[in-house]
């Protein structure tokens, strides 16, 4: 082949290199393949597929102590990494929705329902990791409890803007968050702060096939809108590994003493012990 028929064909196949190379950076930069924002291990808000059984030691809702149960259903997804390398900087959304249901009427009544979706930004310095999101969250009644207790609803309806820092060592992690709300339909002071102390060995053993992490946490939460009353929330348990991505499925002891997690309820006493089982999406 002569030298002029050959460089169509080089052309061609730099093109045909470059249109991948192209490409690739594109998928690499659309929903990356990095770890999604979390909060502190003990938060009562999580992410994944979360189930709760809890002992009510002081109800917060009219039904007083009692067995409640729990479901929760969220996740937080990257979605575009606008710096990649050693210093990551990533967009990610992510949605929740939490339910507690009474399990000691005869109707497994729904209490409440709260709902959150919310955008985040991340960036990485080394073992530091620094969040800025914005979310709405909205509350609202169970139907059964409404008419049980002929119940009004609160105006629970806001957007919350939350900064959020943490700095990992070794098996240790330890998060700060300051938050102020944007928009408040009840017009509560907006000021909030939480710090979690998180404990989470390598990798310690095996069981079934699975690596093993023992998972320690402590969190603390206090705002405004309550005098800047801490609650202060507990966790202990494992997570096991399912999968390739590092896919987990954790088994935890939880304890909660302060004010309610249920927004209907945020002024109402809360204390109450239980047993989580998560599973990551």
């Amino acid at each position: 082949m002569s030298s002029s028929g050959a460089r169509p064909c080089v052309a061609l196949a730099l093109a045909l290199l470059l249109g991948r190379a192209t490409s690739l950076e594109a998928q690499q930069r659309l929903f990356p393949q990095v770890p999604s924002f979390e909060l502190p291990e003990a938060s009562p808000r999580v992410h994944g597929l979360v189930g709760r059984l809890l002992s009510a030691r002081h109800g917060d809702s009219r039904f007083g102590n009692e067995g409640e149960a729990e479901v929760a259903l969220g996740e937080n997804v990257p979605v575009l990494a606008l710096q990649q390398g050693q210093r990551p900087i990533t967009l990610g959304f992510g949605s929740q929705v939490y339910a507690r249901f009474s399990l000691s009427d005869s109707k497994s009544a729904l209490i409440s329902n709260d709902w959150v979706v919310g955008f985040n930004g991340t960036a990485t310095v080394e073992a530091w990791a620094f969040t800025l999101e914005l979310y709405h969250e909205s509350s609202h009644l169970g139907d059964e409890y409404e008419d049980h207790f002929n119940a009004t609803r609160l105006d629970w309806t806001r957007e919350v803007a939350v900064g959020w820092a943490s700095y990992a060592s070794g098996p240790w992690r330890l998060t700060g968050g300051l938050s102020y709300t944007l928009r408040d339909g009840l017009g509560l002071r907006r000021p909030g702060s939480s710090l979690g102390v998180d404990f989470r060995s390598r990798v310690s053993g095996g069981l079934l096939g699975s690596r093993m992490h023992p998972v320690l946490g402590l969190f603390f939460d206090a705002n405004a809108a309550t005098a800047w009353r801490v609650s202060t929330s507990a966790k202990a348990g494992v997570s096991l590994e399912t999968g390739p991505g590092g896919k987990e499925v954790g088994f935890a002891l939880i304890g909660h003493s302060g004010l309610s997690t249920q927004r209907q309820f945020f002024r109402a006493e809360s204390r109450y012990l239980g047993v989580e089982v998560r599973v990551d999406l």
